[in-house]
């Protein structure tokens, strides 16, 4: 039998037990931490910069039939909600990154 942390999968013990007790984030977290840090790089990134001009960019032609992807603006605003943060909090660089969790620069 196969065990790490002196738990086995015998055990039964919940994912979210076993992370608060080794102390490790989740992953969907460390994911959405990573997408708010990179969304603030580019908010704060000059206008004229590719990056910048990618962001607002339409593609031409015709959709394909059902519903569309979910877009990866939208899973940041979804991020940006549920962490209570607003577009204006973005400029200053140090206060954002305390706000999403990341390290205060």
């Amino acid at each position: 039998m196969r065990w790490m942390c002196g738990v086995s999968l015998r055990d039964r013990r919940k994912s979210e037990e076993l992370q608060r007790q080794l102390g490790i984030e989740c992953v969907s977290d460390v994911m959405r931490r990573g997408r708010l840090r990179w969304y603030g790089h580019v908010e704060r990134a000059d206008r004229d910069k590719l990056m910048s001009k990618c962001r607002t960019l339409e593609i031409e032609g015709t959709r394909f039939r059902g519903r569309g992807k979910k877009k990866w603006v939208e899973v940041v605003e979804k991020d940006m909600k549920a962490l209570g943060l607003k577009k204006t909090d973005v400029q200053d660089r140090g206060e954002w990154r305390r706000k999403i969790g990341g390290v205060n620069v």
